[in-house]
């Protein structure tokens, strides 16, 4: 398993102070099936960066709930071991499906760690950003907590899920009370 560095862009970008101490990921292999090793720092990374761009739209730091990280490992386990990537715009929990190899072509090229996944939700949806569900998961105002759980398929992609508490919601009115599409610096 190689380590990689999280882009020094994307580091810049959230403002991460990690000049000190690098935030150091594995990528995922597709031969090591199951949760990944360094599962705990991709958490806690996933966090730090998921909570800084909710401050970045408004919105309160989340807290992890040790039930929702459990429900959200188990819904990554079943789907990397079942082959089946179920996901849909009325669903109330980002999915993210990432090859471990960086050979193969991606449309929105993405690091296969969950912090990876909290990247392509955050920004592959720049140009439709309050219309699109994954972030507005996201950036859910009312949303309190979050689980993050992680696995490894024998197709060679890593299969993330983000469990949120209380849950976004389709209601219009619910959206403008809930969803600060402007960024703040």
């Amino acid at each position: 398993m190689t380590s990689i560095l999280l882009p020094v862009a994307f580091l810049a970008l959230v403002e991460c102070s990690c000049a000190i101490q690098p935030l150091i990921l594995k990528v995922c292999n597709s031969t090591k099936l199951g949760i990944p090793a360094d599962i705990v720092a991709q958490r806690g990374a996933a966090l730090a960066y998921g909570n800084e761009y909710r401050r970045r739209h408004g919105a309160k730091p989340l807290t992890v709930d040790l039930a929702l990280e459990e429900e959200a490992q188990k819904r990554a386990e079943y789907m990397a071991s079942t082959g089946s990537f179920i996901s849909s715009i009325w669903d109330t929990d980002n999915i993210a499906r990432i090859p471990c190899d960086s050979e193969i072509p991606q449309m929105y090229p993405t690091e296969p760690t969950i912090p990876g996944a909290i990247f392509r939700w955050n920004y592959q949806t720049k140009r439709f950003r309050c219309s699109y569900p994954i972030f507005t998961r996201t950036v859910w105002k009312a949303t309190e907590k979050v689980g993050y759980g992680a696995a490894v398929a024998s197709d060679g992609h890593i299969i993330v899920v983000a469990v949120y508490s209380p849950p976004a919601s389709g209601d219009p009115a619910a959206m403008l009370e809930n969803v600060q599409c402007e960024e703040v610096p």
